[in-house]
């Protein structure tokens, strides 16, 4: 389609983005307006960049207001002759608009929810409790950041690991990015692993529903108690299993339960959690482990890892080598 066919249509998407910034800026706009603007701008990329367009123009004619009454001011006799043009309406609505200074950036961010960041460090652990009484519990050396907006809770989980106990709030749902999925929950307990792009849904109660954006709108699948489901990121499918939701919440007790799991996936978390860093041989790389640990004393958990598998522990320097 060539560029003056596009033409008309751009421009309708313009004055329905316009439309949209002076309906939520005008003093009568209410949550309804807002959740009806944020429904418009997720059903198209399109429709995102044409607000964000009017957006910016008001924002400048606004800083600007002062400079362009002067250059529209006239100049002694001097009278330029007005000629209407299609773009007469938008500019009248949009200098409307700007006059009533608007401030939808501000009410926007206040629409979201301001941003919070909340982080651990190497072997640190955090409790978060959230305005609307859910309870977050993060593991070491991990990060995630909080928006409590109006008409739902989001929260975007990055290298981390962290428990969720979610207020029960059906006007607000909770929405956690996590890689390339999003976990949808009203009220549940529930427990997300996001380490190395690899994530693991671990639910203990209530019903989680786990979307991935980039394969559409629908659910890739909904876990109940006792229900895990582990992806890779960029991957099209994901694996549902029926676990122990305990061992998944076992870390915020200071335990790791390990069940035929690979030592060298072990040792990734341990490593969080240790201020000295685990080396692996070859041959220890290829090894499993099924047990218990006791996340306190590393030397005794490295004694522990050695005696089960038949390892030699070298301490060199300031890491730990098993081979």
């Amino acid at each position: 389609m060539s560029a003056d066919a596009d033409a008309p249509a751009a421009e309708a998407l313009r004055d329905q983005a316009l439309v949209w910034l002076v309906r939520v800026q005008s003093d009568a706009a209410t949550a309804e307006d807002w959740a009806a603007l944020t429904a418009w701008l997720e059903a198209s990329d399109a429709h995102q960049a044409a607000f964000e367009a009017v957006e910016l123009l008001s924002a400048e004619i606004g800083d600007r207001a002062g400079e362009i009454a002067g250059a529209m001011a006239p100049a002694g006799a001097r009278i330029i002759p007005f000629r209407p043009r299609r773009l007469a309406p938008f500019m009248a609505a949009l200098t409307a608009a700007a006059a009533a200074v608007i401030v939808v950036p501000m009410a926007w961010r206040s629409y979201e929810g301001a941003p919070t960041v909340y982080s651990t460090g190497p072997g640190q652990t955090r409790v978060v409790a959230l305005a609307d009484g859910t309870h977050i519990r993060l593991d070491a050396a991990s990060k995630m950041t909080v928006r409590l907006g109006w008409t739902a809770r989001r929260v975007d989980l990055a290298d981390a690991e962290a428990t969720f106990d979610v207020a029960h709030d059906p006007s607000k749902p909770f929405l956690i990015t996590v890689g390339d999925q999003q976990v949808r929950v009203v009220g549940t307990e529930f427990n997300i692993r996001h380490y190395d792009k690899a994530v693991v849904v671990s639910v203990r109660r209530g019903i989680v529903e786990v979307r991935q954006p980039a394969l559409g709108p629908q659910p890739v699948a909904r876990l109940t108690k006792g229900q895990e489901l582990r992806h890779v990121e960029g991957a099209v499918q994901s694996t549902r299993a029926e676990v122990d939701p305990d061992a998944a919440f076992a870390w915020t007790q200071g335990r790791m339960v390990c069940d035929d799991r690979p030592l060298s996936e072990i040792v990734a978390y341990l490593n969080r959690r240790y201020p000295v860093p685990i080396r692996l041989g070859p041959a220890a790389a290829r090894l499993k482990f099924s047990g218990v640990l006791e996340l306190g004393d590393q030397q005794a958990l490295v004694r522990r890892l050695a005696g089960y598998l038949s390892l030699r522990v070298d301490r060199t320097g300031r890491e730990i080598t098993l081979g």
